[in-house]
């Protein structure tokens, strides 16, 4: 099969090499390694962007195709009939087309795939998070009106396509007007990636691990205000923070100040961004607890995968599709509240029996999770759907 590819994320070619951020990257050596030839309709990133490049495509059937450099969004809606014209010129030499989202483009580029067979795959919701946005109230409403209206069009395209979904709400929300809707698990994990162990926990300082954007949304001055409360408590605990700084957020900073003025800042680490693979993946081997504050609606955080693999135990908040896909492999805890996620972490430390519960149910739903075991049931479908 001859399967094209579409997202916002951007790729570059670097010495001969197709560069993607490498949660990203990962995902498309997948998908190429279970098709004759991979076309992948992409962005060239914009210079805060080619740092996140990182991670060189393995496959030799993957090619790209540009679709010119990742402008603002109302500059790639405009001109969306020139940017999507490279599909409009590779669609008969197609078998499908799929495209992750939600994305900008994603109705602009089913429109140019024509007649041409079209799965979707999508990860999230763009109206979920507006009012989190670090944006002032006239932008976050034109925001949440392009949101509104690209759900629209999702959903009229998804109406006639294979729709993948990685969460719960979304599957409910489409279920009566999408004919052909599957619930999938996204991820980052190979099955050469999992670090086994039966316990964490076994020496002070306790290492909680939070993975990710460093964006408010994920509830990161609530994790602060945690960790303050557990060491009012006489827990010898530390925060370490790993992941992308989010443009336009200054929630670093902030997080540094509030420390500082908690009399926490020795307590409080960020390690700035890390390339999938070993060079992350170290950090959840050093940790002894994940924990993630999601304030608004989830698909599904592919970190608590990684977190389980790698045999820590998870505190995570009740939103989205967390409680649908992990159920009692975690300690859930309501959104919002430092006060119920100290709480989950005191029940993680004092009780090692749970704790090792927790452990052992997370490797069992991660091993599930990896792309040995998603990817070919999606390629399936899509030969499936293409036969139809």
């Amino acid at each position: 099969m001859r399967l094209g590819f579409h997202y916002h994320i951007p790729a570059q070619i670097k010495d001969g090499w197709i560069y993607l951020p490498g949660y990203l990257g990962r995902f498309i050596d997948s998908l190429a390694a279970r098709v004759d030839h991979l076309d992948l309709f992409l962005h060239q990133p914009s210079p805060h962007e080619a740092q996140f490049m990182d991670y060189p495509i393995r496959a030799d059937n993957a090619y790209l195709y540009g679709l010119g450099p990742h402008n603002s969004v109302p500059h790639r809606l405009l001109h969306s009939g020139s940017i999507t014209a490279p599909v409009r010129r590779q669609r008969d030499q197609l078998d499908a087309l799929l495209i992750r989202g939600p994305s900008p483009l994603l109705p602009a580029v089913a429109r140019a795939a024509g007649n041409l067979p079209i799965a979707l795959l999508l990860v999230g919701d763009y109206l979920a998070g507006v009012d989190d946005l670090p944006q002032p109230r006239w932008r976050k409403e034109l925001i949440r009106a392009f949101s509104w209206w690209n759900a629209r069009q999702q959903e009229q395209v998804a109406a006639n396509s294979l729709t993948f979904v990685n969460s719960r709400k979304l599957y409910t929300q489409l279920q009566q007007k999408v004919p052909n809707l599957v619930e999938t698990r996204t991820t980052t994990l190979s099955e050469a990636d999992f670090f086994v162990r039966a316990d964490t926990c076994q020496q002070r300082p306790i290492h909680l691990l939070y993975t990710g954007r460093m964006d408010r949304a994920k509830g990161l001055l609530e994790i602060l205000q945690a960790l303050e409360l557990l060491v009012e408590d006489g827990e010898d605990v530390v925060l370490d923070l790993v992941g992308m700084a989010e443009k336009g957020d200054p929630i670093l900073d902030e997080l540094q100040d509030k420390a500082a003025s908690a009399g926490l800042s020795d307590r409080v680490k960020y390690h700035g961004y890390h390339t999938i693979g070993p060079d992350l993946f170290r950090y959840y081997q050093q940790a002894d607890i994940y924990i993630l504050a999601s304030l608004a609606s989830e698909g599904f955080p592919r970190t608590i995968w990684e977190a389980m693999a790698h045999g820590l135990p998870v505190v995570a908040t009740h939103v989205g599709s967390i409680p649908d896909f992990i159920g009692s492999a975690a300690e859930l805890v309501a959104p919002g509240s430092s006060e119920d996620l100290a709480a989950g972490v005191r029940r993680l430390l004092n009780d090692p029996e749970l704790r090792k519960e927790r452990i052992a149910l997370g490797l069992q739903l991660a091993r599930s999770c990896t792309f040995e075991a998603q990817v070919p049931q999606m390629i399936a479908a899509i030969e499936k759907w293409v036969r139809k």
